[in-house]
């Protein structure tokens, strides 16, 4: 079914049923097309047994589906959130740590790059930013289908923020908010369309986009790191959302060196984020398959540096 269809069908269904019975059946359709979704499944599975070497099979099948189901659950939210004005999202279905780090950081005037991972749903946090009114943009992946993007994008905008897909002219602007002290969103865990860096990830090389960390030194912006886990119980629309401290990044003038290191370091501070969370982790592509995926032997790339400069 397209993606406009669903979210449309959805946005209607909630008008007229309960919230806890659009995600039951969510849950369910999922769990009835997994057998039609068995190479996604497979490779979700091999992604979360390169995080836990340690789980047993059936272990690592019950925590694929999971994944199934909390992408399934992500439709039922993108359907939902725009009928739900910023203030309510933040008030009622958000429990946030950390917020000073961004309050702080916005008020340095220096502009903000939040950055985050496929964990749960990480856009309900660009929605507390409606609610506090920080002036703020989305820089999201181009999609092989436009119709489902311009879709998703549609129902994430009506969410009260803008989103922009990275092509020059999204980056354009996402550039000129950083510059007027405004906060930019950006994923930073899926490589889809190539052109990322290898950097250690779980003890091998996977390749991640540099995107973050090329626009906060660009635009000489803080980059901060969050995420949002979205909580266990009969409310669905419920999320723990954490914000980081600033990362400080190294900034060399050698503009490759920095921005590889600085990738490095975004990866190894999600990397026990997503191992406690891995059953919420929506990739289902290879991170370390275009490096591939062979062992990471060599120092940290800051480590190097840091050698180097001795």
């Amino acid at each position: 079914m397209p993606t406009a269809t669903a979210l449309a069908i959805l946005a209607w269904l909630s008008r007229y049923l309960p919230r806890r019975t659009l995600y039951a059946f969510a849950e369910t359709a999922a769990s009835l097309a997994l057998p039609l979704l068995e190479r996604q499944r497979i490779r979700i599975r091999n992604n979360l047994q390169r995080i836990h070497p340690e789980h047993s099979p059936s272990q690592l099948n019950r925590d694929a589906a999971e994944v199934i189901a909390e992408t399934a659950r992500y439709y039922v939210d993108l359907a939902l959130l725009p009928a739900i004005c910023p203030q309510r999202v933040l008030d009622r279905h958000l429990h946030v740590e950390g917020l000073d780090h961004l309050l702080d950081a916005h008020k340095a005037g220096r502009g903000v790059v939040l950055t985050t991972a496929h964990i749960s749903n990480p856009e309900v946090a660009v929605k507390a930013l409606a609610a506090l009114d920080i002036p703020a943009v989305a820089l999201v992946e181009r999609l092989d289908d436009p119709r489902h993007l311009e879709a998703v994008n549609a129902s994430r905008t009506a969410a009260g923020v803008e989103f922009l897909t990275a092509t020059q002219t999204g980056v354009g602007k996402a550039l000129r908010t950083l510059r007027e002290g405004g906060v930019v969103c950006i994923l930073w865990d899926r490589d889809r369309q190539g052109g990322g860096a290898c950097v250690p990830f779980f003890g091998r090389q996977a390749r991640f986009p540099v995107g973050a960390i090329d626009l906060a030194i660009r635009a000489e912006a803080d980059i901060l790191p969050l995420y949002a886990v979205r909580r266990p119980g009969p409310d669905r629309l419920q999320f723990d959302v954490t914000f980081l401290p600033t990362l400080e990044l190294l900034l060399t003038g050698n503009r490759a060196l920095d921005t590889r290191t600085n990738t490095a370091d975004l990866a190894r501070l999600f990397e026990p984020i997503i191992a406690e969370h891995s059953h919420l982790w929506r990739v289902q592509e290879s991170p370390w398959a275009p490096c591939r995926d062979t062992p990471w032997d060599d120092p940290h790339p800051r480590d190097t540096v840091g050698s180097a400069s001795q």
